[in-house]
């Protein structure tokens, strides 16, 4: 279906921006109610915050350099999937505590 993979893209794109707020909140009220120092669980939380972006944002520029230019659509797609994958994930994640 010609344009799926645009309106993949704007959803993942609109879920990202209604959720990392959310996860942002979440850690924000994490480190302010944690003390200092840090326990072991915010310390591995911490980490795991810093590797996810890395690891994710890594795969968006692979995905950037590797799929055709005249494909805008499917890069788009691509782009933003592991970005918008780690978002939800740590929004279900994080909401269960």
């Amino acid at each position: 279906m010609p344009g799926a993979e645009w309106v993949r893209a704007w959803t993942q794109l609109i879920e990202i921006t209604w959720s990392a707020p959310v996860v942002i909140g979440y850690r924000s009220g994490q480190m302010l109610m944690g003390g200092w120092p840090p326990s072991a669980r915010d310390r591995r939380e911490y980490t795991r915050m810093w590797r996810e972006k890395a690891e994710a944002f890594g795969q968006a520029y692979i995905a950037a350099l590797t799929t055709p230019p005249q494909d805008a659509a499917r890069m788009a797609a691509r782009v933003v999937g592991p970005v918008h994958r780690k978002v939800m994930a740590n929004r279900r994640r994080l909401s269960q505590h």
